[in-house]
């Protein structure tokens, strides 16, 4: 290990590395973003976020690194998006990137921008971030076309797991590495085995309304599951309101910070994930960094962490009445229950940012090389 880092250091250098994102709202990916960003400028690199003009959200701004410039673009989303407005906004972006050594695509639609920046403009080398996968872009035949064809014009892709890196490779040929992404908030995250948490069972999701999250299925397995279990709670948290179409109680929380997020992953009987896909999928990780035992949808990107019967149960996506038997098994088995609880933070455990960051930083390197 100190031999590879004596590697690493010895082919170091400082990078300006400019990121275009979509906006710079809560969501996973931009979470995700924030992180390599604070990370690599820590590490001595030089790192600019271009976004939409308007889509700056002032609470997930402050959460940056002060050292990370943010430039917005003089064009902002249109109302009504059409191709005209789309390229007038891919093209304003562009311009707004200043020069860099690499130009950094960070969700499928940003790489029309990332071909502006790289080859029109010549701002720098291309990199795609990629993190999506091809059910985000159901009916939308553009944003389709340029997951398949994106590769081709960067000089590298990278990619959060295993499932995304084999998704792109099927589309055009290029380079990709996996970097993986890290659990955050860790210090918020310990550990509660099932023995110590409380007596009054719950079913806790973490999501939010966009049909692929599967919000829906959850609230259908949830009444499957109190039906024959009326004591259970079920509660949900989101960063948006969410519609509860649904004839049992729930209590939801709307962005929840850190540490109320941390106490529902501890205090929960069971976690359940309903998503149909995912690139990897970090709020079932971090309950099971907490020791909640998880009930999961196979998403692609889970197949880099979900065992199934070992340290969660896993069940196709989409079929509600397969995740509440799943939900039940757990709720009636404590052995099993038992055993899942204590199998997460082991598993949670892998995903370091300190390991990933060294992955990205020697991929970004040897781009520029």
């Amino acid at each position: 290990m100190k031999a590879a880092t004596s590697t690493r250091r010895q082919s170091w250098r400082a990078l300006r590395i400019s990121f275009i994102l979509s906006s710079l709202n809560l969501s996973g990916g931009v979470q995700a973003i924030i992180e390599y960003a604070n990370r690599l400028v820590a590490r001595g690199h030089t790192i600019t976020l271009v976004v939409p003009r308007g889509t700056m959200d002032a609470a997930v701004a402050a959460t940056l690194d002060g050292r990370v410039q943010c430039l917005e673009s003089a064009v902002s989303l249109a109302g009504r998006r059409n191709l005209f407005t789309n390229l007038r906004l891919a093209f304003s972006l562009a311009r707004s990137v200043p020069a860099s050594d690499l130009v950094v695509a960070t969700h499928t639609p940003t790489t029309l921008s990332s071909l502006l920046a790289v080859h029109l403009l010549r701002r720098g080398a291309g990199v795609w971030l990629f993190m999506d996968y091809a059910q985000m872009f159901a009916g939308r035949a553009a944003e389709r076309w340029l997951l398949r064809n994106a590769l081709r014009w960067h000089r590298l892709a990278i990619t959060i797991s295993h499932a995304t890196a084999a998704e792109l490779a099927r589309y055009a040929p290029g380079r990709i590495e996996v970097a993986g992404l890290g659990i955050s908030n860790l210090a918020n995250l310990h550990p509660v085995y099932v023995h110590a948490r409380p007596q009054a069972r719950s079913l806790f999701y973490l999501g939010d309304n966009r049909p692929r999250k599967g919000l829906a299925d959850f609230l259908r397995a949830a009444e499957l599951v109190c039906a024959q279990a009326p004591d259970i709670q079920v509660v949900v948290a989101s960063k948006d309101p969410c519609v509860l179409e649904t004839n049992v109680p729930v209590t939801f929380h709307l962005k929840p910070d850190a540490a109320q997020l941390a106490l529902l992953f501890q205090s929960c009987s069971v976690f359940v994930s309903a998503s149909w896909a995912e690139g990897l999928g970090n709020p079932p990780l971090e309950a099971m960094a907490c020791a909640a035992p998880v009930v999961m949808t196979e998403t692609g990107g889970s197949r880099d962490y979900a065992v199934d019967g070992e340290n969660c149960l896993l069940v196709p996506p989409q079929q509600p009445e397969r995740l509440a038997d799943a939900i039940l098994r757990v709720l009636n088995d404590p052995a099993l229950a038992a055993r899942l609880s204590a199998a997460g933070p082991a598993t949670a455990a892998r995903f370091d940012w300190d390991i990933v960051m060294d992955r990205l930083e020697t991929a970004l390197l040897e781009a520029v090389a």
